[in-house]
């Protein structure tokens, strides 16, 4: 009986701090449906408060506690009686699953323990108390996702406040988680960085000041500021601009400063090096801008350079938000690692729904969302799922070696096949786009195995992989994005990352010797 006991007064905080975490989830689904419905209405979240959208009855409090209060009222308005929408309870309740999972998968694994890779053991050590201003910038960071994923789905629009607040919250709560946290040996979740890349990302940050300095005294244009002229109307975000080469001139004027100023940076920091480590609070706040200068390079050059190449706005300025943000609160390497899930998510995504005739339009906010939360919260899967993928490459590149020319032969059937599928895709679309998207993924793999064996019918293969490429995009277009318009881009950017990993291949076969198994 007392062993019984032990157990329970062991295992009532565990359960109190995921009651917690469970509550504080579920309220910030609630506002979440705020932010959904008013954003992109232009309206206030704050006023006017929560009310029926039928009769205008204003909710008091406690008919406004999240599941509580729907319950209670058992999904009808108290007032008319009107049916309140299920998906109200079930967003509240997704978020505060979500927000228990981030706690379990932080607090609770041991050393050996499958998730214990995800906060290395400090969340443990520190205990609630000294991680609570750590644990409030990832929750916020999580329901920043949540609510760009939300909004980005249904008005193809992230609205910057979401990500710029929760930006300048990861600026203000490492810091403090820093100065709060307990001396562990565990390492800290947003490790200092190399004094070069601190230096770094302060001219980094200053550059992009200059330029919003510029951007509102009018010296510096904003862009796209003529979209409203070929949109039907307010709310179109989908009408043939025919610009948008033009218009990355001006985005390349506004971060040119920081671009510059982080150079400078990083070739002055090694001449004025401290003697000293930083203080931690510091290193955390340079911890943050790092991963928020990291996050938002990555997908505004490649918004700039696809759009340079395919003459339509190729990603919005919303998505460079958001992967900032998530540098900013999870860090530089989660940002690069969930740009680099985000395609895998978009084309599952993708893939489900390919089989429809429907018009597929879709942004990309979500699959850089989903692709970073992959990378930060599933991080022992998706290391085990590489880890497996590199043995298997390993296998196949053993294979290629020993016989590069089956391997070749096949990487060209492939690329012929993918081909053949997309030029049935322009009538069938579905199942056939699927198959040339496979086909020419596998013909490229072939050739990235075989082709440093022997260069010069590697070469060959490979500007055929590329035509190919090419040819599948034109001929599979019409179903491949239906609908074209900016922010669906992600097919268009699928199609040209296949040509420049061909492109890549090329370079790599040039730059490394032969007899190589792997370039």
């Amino acid at each position: 009986m007392l062993a019984d006991w032990t157990d329970f007064a062991i295992a009532l905080p565990t359960a109190i701090n995921l009651l917690f975490a469970f509550a504080f989830g579920a309220c910030a689904g609630s506002f979440i449906h705020v932010l959904v419905h008013r954003l992109p209405e232009g309206l206030s979240v704050i006023s006017p408060p929560s009310r029926c959208p039928t009769c205008g009855y204003r909710l008091p409090w406690h008919q406004n506690i999240p599941v509580i209060g729907y319950l209670r009222l058992r999904g009808h308005c108290a007032a008319c009686g009107v049916r309140i929408p299920s998906r109200y309870v079930w967003s509240e309740v997704g978020m505060g699953l979500l927000f228990v999972a981030a706690w379990a998968v932080l607090f609770l694994p041991r050393r050996d323990g499958f998730w214990y890779p995800v906060g290395e053991g400090w969340w443990r050590a520190q205990g609630i108390a000294h991680a609570l201003p750590a644990l409030a910038a990832v929750w916020c960071g999580i329901g920043a996702l949540a609510a760009m994923t939300a909004v980005d789905a249904k008005s193809f629009l992230i609205p910057v406040a979401i990500p710029g607040w929760t930006s300048a919250l990861a600026f203000l709560l490492w810091p403090l988680a820093a100065a709060v946290a307990q001396g562990v040996p565990e390492p800290f979740p947003m490790p200092a960085p190399p004094w070069q890349a601190c230096v770094a990302a302060l001219g980094g940050l200053a550059g992009l000041g200059i330029g919003r300095i510029l951007l509102v005294a009018g010296i510096l244009p904003r862009s796209f500021e003529d979209y409203g002229d070929y949109a039907a109307n307010e709310s179109d975000v989908f009408a043939d601009y025919p610009h948008a080469r033009r218009e990355m001139m001006k985005e390349i004027a506004f971060v040119g400063p920081a671009v510059l100023l982080a150079g400078v940076g990083w070739v002055v920091a090694p001449h004025v090096a401290p003697t000293e480590a930083l203080p931690a609070p510091l290193a955390a706040f340079f911890a943050v801008a790092l991963g928020f200068l990291v996050g938002g390079a990555i997908v505004w050059a490649l918004r700039i350079v696809a759009t340079l190449l395919l003459d339509t706005e190729a990603l919005g300025l919303g998505d460079v938000h958001l992967l900032a943000c998530v540098g900013a609160v999870f860090g530089w390497k989660v940002a690069v690692a969930g740009f680099v899930l985000a395609p895998f998510a978009g084309l599952a995504w993708w893939l489900a729904n390919s089989f429809r005739h429907a018009p597929m339009r879709m942004p990309y906010g979500p699959s850089l969302a989903v692709g970073s939360v992959a990378a930060w919260g599933m991080k022992p899967v998706v290391t085990a799922a590489v880890a497996g993928l590199l043995a298997w490459m390993a296998t196949l590149g053993t294979s290629a070696k020993a016989s590069p020319g089956h391997a070749l032969i096949l990487a060209s059937i492939l690329g012929v096949a993918s081909t053949v599928a997309a030029a049935i895709a322009r009538r069938a679309g579905g199942p056939s786009v699927a198959a040339s998207i496979v086909l020419m993924v596998a013909g490229v793999v072939a050739w990235i195995l075989a082709a440093p064996s022997w260069p010069a019918v590697g070469a060959g293969v490979g500007l055929g992989l590329a035509v190919a490429c090419l040819a599948g995009s034109w001929l599979s277009g019409a179903r491949f994005e239906e609908d074209a318009g900016p922010r669906t881009a992600l097919s268009r950017i699928l199609r040209l990352l296949a040509v420049v990993v061909v492109a890549v291949g090329l370079v790599l076969l040039v730059a490394r010797p032969a007899g190589s198994a792997l370039p």
